[in-house]
């Protein structure tokens, strides 16, 4: 093998791992919107009385939890998500578990009606635009990772 088909053969394996993360993350576009759906029936339950809270619940959480099921089994890319990007993700549901309880606040001290409902619309609007906006940053860290 000369020095010249050593170096095509790894050109093309780099190729090859940017179409991977390429479609990867472009795979994952339409299940932001069910998981935002599901956040949303989850955080808007605390303002339902007793028997509809419990079913905007289970509904949220099978929209959330069906949704992933469905992207993980029919993803034409699998992957392991790695220590950095778990920590990441965990970080971003903090921030939007943070951002859900500051809305509520301000609309009790502000004696809004259904103040849960208003702060599970602002956090699964934010959630939506999080996953654009972070695009790049995941890419950087599967890339960094050796995913990518």
């Amino acid at each position: 093998m000369t020095p010249y088909d050593a170096q095509t053969a790894l050109n093309a394996i780099h190729h090859r791992q940017e179409q991977t993360l390429s479609e990867y993350m472009r795979y994952s576009r339409p299940y932001v919107i069910i998981s935002a759906l599901g956040l949303f029936a989850v955080c808007s339950s605390f303002d339902l009385p007793s028997p509809w809270n419990t079913a905007a619940v289970l509904t949220g959480n099978c929209l959330t939890l069906g949704g992933l099921f469905v992207q993980q089994r029919r993803a034409p890319v699998r992957r392991k998500v790695v220590g950095s990007e778990a920590l990441f993700y965990a970080a971003i549901g903090v921030l939007l578990l943070a951002l859900f309880w500051t809305v509520a606040i301000a609309a009790y001290f502000l004696s809004l009606p259904a103040r849960h409902t208003l702060a599970a619309a602002v956090t699964a609007l934010a959630a939506v635009v999080a996953s654009y906006a972070l695009r790049p940053v995941v890419e950087t860290i599967i890339r960094r990772n050796g995913h990518g």
